[in-house]
């Protein structure tokens, strides 16, 4: 057994603890029904046989008082009858004085030519009904004891058993507690979400399973944070990469996220709306610290999800521009929607003078309600 680990060894000791505890109470509630259950029988059989044998004795002398002399053969087959039990008890050695007072009055009978007076009668039914008695006392005082032990070995075993249970829950608490409480620890730990990098600080292990435990961990723990760094320094070059596209195209674009955040615009987009170059990403679009008209009168636009495409103006670099702005979704690979493309084509020369100081001026009026 001091071969097994620390933690398993004392989970071992623990387990046996009950096994040997719930055993020894197996047993002793065994022992204690065998034995409450079981009636002195020799004494009962011997107390009921006594009692028996006074009862015919009492007969007996009933008959030979009553006989007298008249019945010589019914009297001699009481006689012997009178005189076997009172040997029978007589071996029992039990009430010795009583049946040897018995035994003097009853050879004073036969020696007085097996003639009885009536005095010599009461005191032997006095003697006997006396010794009836006493018999059945005994065995009523049996009985009565044996109930009454019966009672006290039930209580003695619902008090063991009680006091087994308790300890065998005390002993259950230790084996989960030397389990749930370092991982309970550890979970806790792990439940205040820690930054990646960030040195996890668990507990000081008190067994060698939890100190493997913690080590594995913490190696999981710096194996995703160098995965999370690189993933992190992977998706900055993506984000570079894409800014540099968009600004290669000369429309103002920009990219909100499905919480209405800016995730990418171009330096177009950013010149459009009053602001310094990727200074807006990350940013809530209904809530960027902005004041010029254009954005103002942009993020009024785009508060209506219903709009797909719409003519937009705005002031560019001291001039008047129309834009044709165009709304379209991006999707994940599970077609949940993502984010939402903004793109604004400028169509100012794709009208003639007049006509673009017309659209001008009614697009103008429109977005300043």
């Amino acid at each position: 057994m001091n071969v097994l680990p620390p933690m398993r060894r004392e989970i071992l000791f623990q387990v046996l603890k009950i096994v040997f505890l719930s055993s020894a109470l197996s047993l002793f509630l065994i022992l204690s029904i065998y034995f409450s259950a079981k009636n002195p029988k020799n004494t009962l059989i011997f107390n009921y046989q006594s009692i028996n044998s006074l009862l015919i004795m009492s007969d007996n002398l009933d008959s030979l008082f009553l006989a007298q002399n008249n019945l010589i053969q019914l009297r001699k087959k009481e006689v012997e009858s009178f005189e076997d039990n009172l040997v029978k008890l007589e071996n029992e050695k039990v009430n010795i004085d009583s049946f040897k007072k018995i035994r003097e009055l009853f050879e004073k009978y036969k020696n007085n030519e097996k003639k009885m007076g009536y005095n010599e009668y009461f005191i032997l039914r006095s003697l006997l009904k006396e010794q009836i008695q006493n018999y059945q006392e005994k065995t009523s005082k049996i009985i009565v004891d044996r109930e009454s032990f019966t009672t006290k070995v039930l209580i003695l075993s619902v008090i063991i058993f009680l006091i087994s249970l308790i300890v065998s829950v005390y002993y259950s608490e230790k084996i989960s507690g030397k389990i749930a409480y370092p991982i309970k620890k550890i979970s806790e730990v792990l439940q205040n979400k820690p930054s990646f990098g960030q040195k996890l600080k668990f507990p000081l292990p008190e067994n060698l399973e939890i100190k493997n435990l913690i080590i594995e961990l913490n190696e999981l723990w710096k194996r995703l944070s160098e995965i999370n760094n690189n993933n992190v320094k992977s998706l900055n070059a993506q984000r570079n990469e894409f800014d540099v596209v968009l600004d290669t195209i000369e429309d103002p674009i920009v990219v909100l996220d499905h919480l209405g955040k800016i995730e990418h615009h171009n330096k177009f987009f950013a010149n459009l709306v009053g602001a310094k170059p990727n200074s807006l990403n990350f940013q809530a679009w209904n809530d960027v610290s902005l004041s010029s008209l254009s954005y103002l009168q942009l993020r009024n636009l785009l508060r209506n999800e219903n709009i797909e495409e719409s003519l937009f103006w705005a002031v560019l670099d001291n001039s008047d521009k129309i834009f044709r702005l165009r709304k379209r979704y991006i999707f994940d690979s599970n077609k949940k929607r993502c984010g939402t493309i903004f793109i604004l084509h400028d169509i100012t020369y794709s009208f003639p003078l007049e006509k673009f100081k017309e659209m001008s001026l009614k697009l103008k009026e429109s977005q300043t309600k």
